[in-house]
């Protein structure tokens, strides 16, 4: 399989420093559970915050099915305002609402607070046909029960922190080993590389040759989709939020699916071009062992 893109990835110019350090990973154990989760009024974020706890793991990524809420809000990625490159500040507050489906990384603040970074698809009255972006869990409340399958990451310390290079606050490995021999791993990945690239750079130094990719998240700009007979869709929008990445690596060659909103908050999906689907603002790529 051929490495050279057939067309120029969109890479971003951000307006901090470069990071020397591009791609970030570390090994860990794995906790596996899924069920069904009362949300009783409280935040999306109390609610995965209190399952983690549950589970005795505090790092890690997840999905989220079929959960009502009687506050929705969520922003989706555009074009450069405010001194940043890319923008997530057209802030959507829909009321009443119904998550469909949704992915998201959980760690904690600075200061030990927990915090999750989930997007997610949304259906409220007020829209013609669901929408995604990236939610604000804090500032969802959710009514009745949902569906949670989490993927606890004991060995890892995900720290949500300011970023120099792209001037928003990410999630950062702080504390994690590069045991070769762990269940699972999870992958941080910087703007402009591409990220199955990344994944296979991640899987060689982490001695994996094959993993399926599990749930995960991110954004992309410009990312290219692979078609019938060869021929590559190119999707325009930058800052792109990816909802979900999907896919395996096979004998250290990662396969990626993705589904990805833009700024108006219309899903597109399909497989990624390789070498043509740079990263944004960051990928947090969370892969099991096989």
């Amino acid at each position: 399989m051929s490495d050279a893109p057939d067309s120029a990835p969109h890479h971003m110019v951000h307006p901090g420093p470069v990071a020397e350090r591009r791609i970030a990973w570390a090994g860990s154990p794995l906790v596996e559970a899924t069920g069904r989760v009362d949300g009783n009024g409280r935040s999306l974020l109390e609610v995965i915050a209190s399952l983690a706890r549950a589970h005795g793991v505090a790092s890690g990524t997840g999905r989220i099915e079929h959960c009502a809420l009687s506050a929705t809000r969520f922003t989706t990625g555009g074009p450069a305002r405010d001194g940043k490159a890319a923008n997530y500040t057209f802030i959507r507050d829909l009321g009443a609402g119904h998550l469909t489906w949704g992915t998201f990384s959980f760690g904690r603040t600075p200061n030990g607070a927990p915090f999750v970074h989930c997007h997610a698809m949304a259906e409220t009255a007020d829209q013609n046909a669901p929408v995604g972006g990236h939610l604000f869990p804090a500032d969802c409340v959710t009514k009745g029960d949902m569906t949670i399958e989490l993927l606890g990451l004991p060995g890892i310390d995900l720290v949500q922190k300011p970023d120099a290079e792209t001037l928003h606050s990410v999630f950062e490995i702080e504390a994690g080993a590069h045991d070769t021999g762990a269940d699972a791993l999870f992958v941080r990945v910087r703007p402009n590389e591409d990220v199955i690239h990344a994944i296979e750079t991640a899987c060689r130094a982490a001695d994996v040759t094959d993993a399926d990719i599990a749930p995960s998240l991110g954004s992309l700009n410009a990312p290219v989709l692979t078609g019938a007979g060869g021929k590559n869709r190119a999707l325009s929008s930058v800052g792109m939020e990816v909802l979900a990445f999907a896919g395996t690596v096979r004998g250290g060659t990662a396969t990626l699916d993705v589904v990805a909103v833009d700024e108006a908050g219309r899903p597109h999906e399909g497989r990624l071009a390789r070498g043509l689907a740079p990263v944004c603002v960051t990928a947090e790529i969370a892969l099991i062992r096989r």
